[in-house]
């Protein structure tokens, strides 16, 4: 395990959180985000998905030996 892995899993897993804030944020501020949810994206879930892959493959590289 590199140093270096650790830190750029955690920096992606900062970037992860601060999106999910985002969009429940936003879920709380737009009522027309929870009726739609689940049939359209949005950017925010969008921001969401993409930092989730990002952490799922920094946390796969930090766990190679």
């Amino acid at each position: 395990m590199k140093l270096s892995a650790i830190e750029e899993a955690k920096e992606n897993a900062e970037r992860f959180l601060r999106a999910v804030e985002a969009l429940d944020l936003r879920m709380k501020v737009d009522p027309d985000m929870r009726r739609f949810f689940g049939i359209c994206g949005f950017k925010e879930t969008g921001a969401v998905r993409r930092a989730s892959l990002d952490l799922t493959r920094s946390l796969a590289e930090m766990r190679k030996p």
